[in-house]
């Protein structure tokens, strides 16, 4: 059966809209400020390239709140309408040079609301995420926004969206000499502004606005399962006495997240198939919204996960602590960050989450999941969507076991589900002349992700030497040495161009303390030698040893058996479960 919504819709000039007496506010759930430059660049160029008022699309209002706040909810346009105001705030700023009683009559008229006693408010709030900087930096004469330092991604588009559409009015009214003719431009674009065409859909009950947001997206920019998701608990936990819990757990999870440089929709569908069957992102939200009846217990779940799920991707010693073998622990997890693989994040997330009440000791599985995945992920690239689902159906398992079976037997259940992981795990693990054919591709690229894997593996090679595992490598202090230089001396009697296809593979490459790295530099081998020989990592120790056997003898056919012998280890003993 349809649902029947109370509502009034008329096609108006924005002037009648955004530019009345009324006041605006983008509600609780709406997502954060989203246009980027694609979409301001598509909204400058429709604004200066017809000479006819053209169609902005409609805006979804609700009316309901007006009476008890002051504010009409905006429930779609908060992208159009803020970045209108931003257009308006360039207007305004470049008219303060030519004529501030013109750039005030844009700030009172189209920014500003004046009540009878002459105090000023906005006409337009943003949610909490940009409120503050786009009321100090847009809204504020004299602002400063050019020199101003955003410090959360709204913010950095806010400031962004501003710098284009200031270096465009600008060049636009620089076509004429006199200050007369510049402010005729910009009232001309003003004007061009305030006659846009939307098509005004006021709702007459809050209720339906929530209904309404899930169906309607904002011009150029989808909905998320996340903006959804947030939509729909914030209406089934309403704010009460003074105090938002929704919204502020809410938050949370969104810093947390924001802290790993991930996707919050990504953590969503990860949390989830770390409980319940799997889903694709497409029916995600569907599948929550059938589901789940404790909307609080969700949230709950939501943060407690967040923060798992941000020491899983930015792991830190001190999270780890308070773990059996929690050192251990952690020396995988950051293998697994360095790796950048996700896909186990959904199995680690349940383990975490659940690791007090286990009663066993998740190390060793752990463990194995950082060797599956440098094989099967890094090394042979086989495919992820796999995995995932196997890693859900166990975070499943671990879920229905802590839930359901006595305390007494928890610890053997887990157990039996820890081996069972390890046979599919073992079944699923490339062979080794597929492992040996990719391995061969491992190579030095200049970027952070690269020399962290890189060092990762060669350290991982050096810890397989050391006689004890007394001491651990502080990466911050060890350079990626090339043996062969990326740019040798001339007593190489080698090329850049030369070189290249093979200088950058594993096989060249070492650990080496800074100061070391430092002094040997692009030398040839008899020059290297006495530096490389200071190292007490056994890595190095064994290839010194090597280059002397070849008596300085090192290029490409030397590289490649080096590195084969690399793979051989690496399959069989260091990453071999």
């Amino acid at each position: 059966m349809a649902t029947e919504f109370s509502f009034e819709a008329d096609d108006k000039p924005i002037e009648d809209v955004l530019f009345s007496q009324r006041k605006y506010r983008v509600p609780r759930y709406q997502r954060p400020y989203a246009w980027g430059l694609d979409q301001v660049t598509e909204f400058w160029n429709d604004l200066i390239s017809s000479s006819e008022p053209y169609f902005l699309g409609s805006l979804v209002f609700c009316t309901e709140t007006e009476k008890r706040t002051g504010y009409v909810e905006i429930i779609d346009g908060q992208q159009r309408l803020l970045t209108i105001t931003i257009f308006i705030a360039v207007l305004r700023d470049l008219a303060q040079t030519l004529d501030k009683s013109v750039a005030d009559r844009y700030h009172r008229q189209d920014i500003a609301v004046e009540d009878r006693s002459g105090l000023e408010s906005f006409r337009i709030l943003p949610d909490d995420s940009v409120k503050d900087f786009f009321g100090s930096y847009i809204q504020k004469r004299s602002n400063g926004i050019l020199a101003a330092k955003p410090r959360t991604p709204e913010e950095v588009r806010v400031r962004d969206n501003y710098q284009f559409l200031y270096d465009k009015v600008s060049n636009e009214i620089a076509r004429y000499e006199s200050s007369e003719d510049r402010l005729k431009a910009l009232n001309d674009l003003r004007q061009r502004v305030a006659d846009l065409v939307v098509i005004d859909v006021e709702l007459a009950r809050e209720e339906d606005a929530y209904e309404i947001f899930e169906t309607t997206n904002a011009r150029g920019i989808d909905l998320s399962v996340s903006d959804l998701l947030k939509n729909l608990i914030f209406q089934k936990i309403p704010a009460a006495d003074n105090r938002d819990l929704a919204k502020d757990i809410w938050q949370e999870i969104t810093n947390n997240i924001q802290a790993t440089g991930t996707e919050l929709k990504k953590f969503i569908r990860y949390y989830w198939l770390s409980k319940y069957p799997f889903v694709t992102e497409k029916k995600l939200y569907r599948e929550i919204k059938k589901r789940i009846t404790d909307w609080k217990a969700l949230l709950d779940e939501l943060r407690e996960s967040s923060e798992w799920y941000n020491v899983l991707l930015e792991p830190s010693e001190e999270a780890y602590q308070e773990l059996k073998n929690g050192d251990k622990i952690y020396d995988s997890i950051l293998a697994l960050s360095l790796m950048d693989v996700s896909q186990c994040y959904v199995l680690l997330m349940s383990i975490l989450r659940n690791a007090t009440k286990l009663g066993t000791d998740p190390t060793r599985v752990i463990q194995l999941i950082e060797k599956f995945t440098f094989q099967y992920s890094v090394v042979c690239k086989l495919p992820g969507n796999k995995v995932e689902r196997m890693y859900s159906r166990y975070a499943q398992q671990i879920e229905q076991a802590v839930a359901g079976v006595p305390a007494k037997r928890l610890p053997g259940k887990i157990q039996q589900i820890f081996a069972s992981l390890e046979k599919e795990l073992k079944a699923e693990c490339p062979p080794y002349e597929l492992f040996n054919e990719n391995f061969a591709d491992i190579s030095y690229k200049n970027s952070d992700q690269s020399r962290r894997l890189i060092k990762y593996i060669l350290n991982q090679i050096d810890k397989h030497y050391r006689p004890t595992a007394e001491y651990r490598i502080d990466f911050s202090n060890v350079n990626i040495e090339h043996v062969l230089p990326q740019n040798p001396d001339p007593a190489w009697k080698l090329t850049k161009a030369q070189i290249a296809g093979y200088v950058n593979k594993l096989g060249n490459l070492t650990l080496v303390a800074k100061k070391i790295n430092a002094k040997v530099q692009n030398k040839p081998i008899p020059q290297k030698l006495p530096e490389l020989r200071l190292s007490a990592l056994p890595i190095t120790k064994q290839l010194v040893d090597e280059l002397e056997k070849l008596e300085g003898k090192w290029g490409e056919s030397e590289i490649a058996a080096r590195q084969d012998r690399m793979a051989e280890l690496a399959y069989k003993e260091v990453w071999n479960f």
